[in-house]
Formats: C-alpha cells, sequence, structure tokens
C-alpha cells in the first residue's frame, strides 16, 4: 500500500536503541545506538487539510519500523498508555501500511504491574487496528522487511509511559525463542491471542489518511464514553 501522505517530506522524531533500553528484554546485549524507529507526526497532504485535522483536534502520524534484534528480542516500540478522556482512556486507530505488526496490548488492574486482560494481535499490510480505551500497547516488527504504520488519534493529550520505563517493558517479550514472561508483573494472563475485528465497525477503503474527507467518522478517538459498545466489538478473544 502506498501512503497517501508522503512523509518524507516531514522530520521525523528518532528513537534510537539506547532509548529502549529501560523496556528490553536483554538490555545487556544492546552494543551500537542505531535508529530503532522513526515517528512522523502530524503528517497531512496540504495545508487545507492540516487546518481541517488540527480543527477536529486530531492528530495523523506515521511510524517506520526497519528490522532488527536487540540480543534475542525483535525490535519494538517503547509503549505506553493513554490517559481518561472520562471514564474510558483514550483509544488509536493504527493501519500497517507495509509490513505486519504484532500488538501486545495490556490493561492494568489495580496496579500497574497487575494486567487483568492481555491481548495480541497481528495485523497485516493494509488491515487497521482500534486500540481500545484502557488499554496499553506495544507494536513488535518480527520480519526482515521494514514495518510503516499511520495511525489517527486525539491531539488533546500525552501519552504515559512511566508505567512500562517502571516494570521494564510490557507484560511480555517477543523473542526468537516465543513469548516470555515480563517478572516484573505480579500478574499477568496466559498469552492470549485475539482476532482484530476492526473491520467490522469502522469501514476503511485503501488508505485511511483519507477519512480526512469524513473526520466525523473518528468522534470515537475524542469522546470513547460514547462509544462504548463499539470498543467492545473490536477483538474476539481466542
Amino acid at each position: 500500500m502506498r501512503p497517501t501522505a508522503n512523509f518524507d517530506r516531514f522530520q521525523p522524531d528518532i528513537r534510537y536503541a539506547h532509548d529502549l533500553k529501560p523496556v528490553l528484554y536483554q538490555p545487556e546485549m544492546l552494543a551500537d545506538n542505531f535508529p530503532a524507529y522513526f515517528m512522523y507526526r502530524d503528517s497531512y497532504r496540504n495545508e487545507e487539510e492540516r487546518e481541517r485535522i488540527i480543527k477536529a483536534d486530531l492528530r495523523f502520524d506515521y511510524t517506520i519500523t526497519p528490522p532488527n534484534m536487540i540480543g534475542k528480542e525483535y525490535i519494538k516500540t517503547y509503549g505506553h498508555y493513554h490517559p481518561k478522556a472520562g471514564k474510558l482512556s483514550y483509544p488509536e486507530l493504527y493501519q500497517v501500511i507495509e509490513g505486519e505488526a504484532i500488538f501486545v496490548l495490556q490493561k492494568r488492574g489495580e496496579r500497574d504491574d497487575i494486567i487483568e486482560s492481555l491481548a495480541i494481535v497481528e495485523v497485516e499490510e493494509g488491515e487497521a487496528i482500534i486500540v481500545p480505551p484502557e488499554y496499553g500497547h506495544v507494536m513488535i516488527n518480527r520480519t526482515d522487511e521494514r514495518l510503516i504504520t499511520s495511525n489517527w488519534v486525539c491531539r488533546s493529550f500525552s501519552s504515559i509511559y512511566e508505567p512500562y520505563t517502571m516494570l521494564k517493558g510490557g507484560c511480555y517479550y517477543l523473542t526468537e525463542d516465543g513469548w516470555i514472561r515480563n517478572e516484573n508483573y505480579s500478574k499477568i494472563p496466559e498469552i492470549t491471542f485475539a482476532e482484530n475485528r476492526t473491520d467490522r465497525v469502522l469501514k476503511i477503503d485503501g488508505d485511511m489518511y483519507e477519512l480526512v474527507e469524513e473526520l466525523d467518522t473518528l468522534e470515537f478517538l475524542k469522546y470513547p464514553d460514547e462509544f462504548e459498545q463499539m470498543f467492545e466489538e473490536v477483538l474476539k478473544f481466542k
């Protein structure tokens, strides 16, 4: 799939391998400080669309994650949660433009180190996924090809990284030996895979940047309390 908005004309924020050290399975195996992934925040096609996106209190981003390994662990994003928008936290909408992504979605319990729900979701090229409210998420590239994703999100909040830092990553690490439990968590579910049913609640034809022409369909990103039933249908646990 070819990206509609040309991210190459924007300056990326770069997350380097050393930035990931607090959340790695084997931080001692990190030698070179290579660029781990590139984030092109606030992307747009033209100024008129940029103004429309800002007025709608939304943001459109790209992330490029080249293939890599750190020790036995596949390259991944740092991981973060979103703050509350009301009763529920802000969700996020992703699409895989190129490659294949694995999302590790985890929902906290009464403490950060207690995970009450875990969903591991494989998302292929062209597919979109809604990260539901209350779920933190890590995105992994386990392939030999680069991964390009895009995302729509409300622009009125800052992501929360501290729980991932404190607990040294998500509740599981994906390695060449398989899934490894993060023992810094006091309680986590067994590995749980989920079927992505985003296409049942949100119809996207082609590159989802084109939703710039119908931004009203993204109201759920700003007002999740009004779409609670929709989020319950996004994932089906296997």
